[in-house]
């Protein structure tokens, strides 16, 4: 068992030798006086979780796909004053 004090302004330092292989995202409980930590939620959206070069791959890959054929718009249809109706 491990004794941690608080710094000057109230802060905990948590070395990660201490913590082990605890997941980015894992959430630090108050329960009275007592600090719990828990493992990161493994079914966070994945938008949540990935990396900002992840999502980008993703968001192209998306752009890439096939679309479904779709009706063509008419010109009357894209007439400014039919637009809202």
């Amino acid at each position: 068992m491990a004794t941690l004090e608080t710094n000057d302004d109230g802060g905990l330092h948590l070395p990660p030798e201490l913590i082990g292989g605890v997941r980015p995202h894992a959430k630090l409980e108050v329960l009275g006086d007592t600090l719990l930590l828990r493992p990161a939620d493994r079914n966070r959206p994945f938008w949540r979780q990935a990396t900002s070069q992840q999502r980008a791959e993703a968001f192209q890959r998306w752009a890439d796909a096939p679309r479904p054929p779709a009706p063509d718009l008419t010109d009357e249809s894209l007439r400014r004053e039919n637009l809202y109706d």
